[in-house]
Parts: structure tokens; sequence; C-alpha cells
């Protein structure tokens, strides 16, 4: 359904009281019943929630394995910082199905983390799939594939019966038909899915408020997502360090500046919000979510705060600029 665009929100950052550069977001806000109450700009805008997927990426294994530990679940809806505990998690899962670190189809990149990363350096050591941020999604995905009689084999492959039923649930949590789910390639090589904002949103809200044929096991990847935040992102990043400064959030970032966000105690009751901010730039992804959130009522706290400071100071300490959210937000 067409909805009417709005104003754009902005994230500014300035120096010396000049604006230096600007980040436009869209952004969109439904209720538990997938009722879109408030947004920014585009609320229709198509694009790709990038990781932010990744708890609809998990679903199909969390339906095949309701006994699967909840740490285990969450490491396969994560954006992993390489740490110990990260991969330590990820191994269990490989394990379960009779999966290697050589089964990953996600490729190599250092760890997120840069004390494990500087770590391998030291050591002499390289980086291997495992420490890839998406090798816990990717050994969910294999475990998928065994639970449900699919072949490993080619399991980031876009025909691939796991991927095919992935879109599906993109569209059926989303709200959305089939034909609107747009499909590409993620960094990590399995397909990427692109839909409205306003669906993206509305995933989160089920996450929120889960009902329906998946409700146990979409309760179960909320439970796993905010009991184990560290397992989501790692130290010093966002959902990690959000989550549990909120009760009843469940957070999750996505590439090229996406972020997905599911409410459960909000004066409106339970919510879901999606927003991309347009240029890809990460920098403004906690002043955006910290404003969303104090506009749907939930009181921001130092701690909270202190995620998206509202100065910016140099490399010598001194103040130089600041940052100021502009979030015209229009309620249906």
């Amino acid at each position: 359904m067409t909805q009417t665009k709005t104003q754009v929100a902005r994230v500014v950052f300035t120096r010396g009281g000049v604006d230096e550069s600007i980040h436009a977001v869209h952004l969109a806000v439904v209720d538990a019943d997938g009722k879109l109450i408030a947004s920014c700009g585009d609320p229709d805008l198509v694009t790709f929630p990038r990781s932010s997927s990744k708890p609809v990426q998990a679903l199909p294994l969390a339906l095949a394995a309701p006994e699967l530990p909840s740490d285990e679940l969450a490491i396969a809806c994560a954006s992993h910082a390489g740490t110990p505990e990260h991969l330590t998690a990820v191994m269990r899962l490989l394990e379960r199905s009779g999966s290697t670190v050589a089964d990953l189809r996600c490729g190599t990149h250092p760890p997120f983390d840069a004390a494990v990363a500087a770590e391998l350096i030291r050591t002499g050591e390289r980086p291997t799939p495992l420490h890839h941020n998406c090798s816990g999604k990717h050994a969910g995905m294999l475990l998928s594939c065994v639970l449900n009689g699919w072949p490993k084999e080619g399991y980031t492959e876009h025909s691939h019966p796991l991927q095919v039923r992935i879109r599906e649930l993109h569209a059926e949590l989303g709200g959305v038909d089939l034909e609107e789910v747009e499909a590409g390639t993620d960094g990590c090589s399995v397909p990427a899915f692109a839909l409205p904002l306003s669906a993206a949103a509305r995933i989160f809200a089920g996450l929120a408020r889960p009902s329906g044929e998946y409700a146990q096991a979409l309760d179960r990847i909320f439970s796993a997502m905010t009991e184990h935040p560290f397992l989501i992102a790692g130290p010093g990043r966002l959902d990690t360090t959000l989550m549990p400064l909120v009760p009843g959030l469940v957070a999750k970032m996505g590439a090229e500046a996406f972020y997905g966000m599911g409410l459960r105690q909000t004066p409106r009751g339970p919510l879901g919000v999606a927003f991309k901010i347009m240029d890809g730039g990460e920098r403004a992804r906690a002043h955006v979510a910290l404003a969303v959130l104090e506009a749907l009522g939930i009181p921001l706290t130092p701690e909270m705060q202190a995620l998206a400071p509202a100065t910016l100071h140099n490399w010598a300490g001194r103040e130089v600029g600041g940052v100021r959210v502009e979030l015209p937000l229009v309620w249906a």
C-alpha cells in the first residue's frame, strides 16, 4: 500500500557552528497489528535490511530445532566481533550439523574486535571464515539444512530450498506479496532481500509481539537475542550496548546503515521500527536510534545518551562541533 511521503529525518554534523555533513534518513514505525503509525520520509522505500534480516534467516532453524540452546540461536542471528566467546558458539553450531569451518561459504575478513585482530597479527595467524561476522548465521543455515532434509551443498544459492523459504518468510512476516521482495547478494554470499521499509518494521513488530504460526519460534529468537546481547555484536557495538539499557528491546544493525528495533514496552504498546540512513553513514545510526526511542516515549538515561554524544572533540580533546538530529516524525 502506498503511503504518503513526508519530510526525511536528518542527522547533521556541525563544525564551528556551520553544518558540515548531513545524513538523510527514512523511517517507519508500525504497531503490533502491522499498521504504519509514524514515519519520516518514504515508508515505502524499498531497501536492503542486510544483517537486520538475520532474525528472519534464523527462523527456519528456530522452527526445526525447538530445543536449541539460546546462545546458539543468538549466534545464528549475530553480526559478531570474532571474540573467543563468539567463535565457541559458532563451533558448537557447526558440530551439530556435522560441519566444519571448511563448509562455511561466508568468506573471510579480519575480526571486527580490534584486540582479537591485533592478537592474530601478533601470533602470525590468518583469519578464517570462522572470524567472519556472519559465520554464526552460516553455521545456523547448515544446521537448518540438515534438520529440514535439504542438501548442505549450495546453501548460499538463490535457488536453494533454504533461501527460497527465507524469501517467503520475509514476505509473510513483512505483510507483502512475494513479488515485492527483491533479491540481491549479500557480502557473505547468501541472498540479500530488499523490501519496503514499513515491511521491515513489521518484521520487528512481530518480534516484539509474536503471533500466528511462528509465534513460539519468534519469541525464542527475541529471548535469545535479548538474553545474549554480547553474542549479537560484541564489545562497544550498538546492539550489544543498547539492548540491555532498554527493557523489552530487540535491536539488529544491518550494513549500509540500516537498523531495526522491536519494542515490547512503549506507551503505545509493542512497536516495530526500521530506518535507513541513505548514504550508508553508520556513524549516525546511534543518534537516530536514540532520537526514535525518545520520540516513542522511552526515557533516555545518561548511559543511553553516551552512545550518541551531542558534541564532537578532536584528538587533542578540544570541542570542535556537534551533532543534532532532526526527526520530523509524522503520526498517522
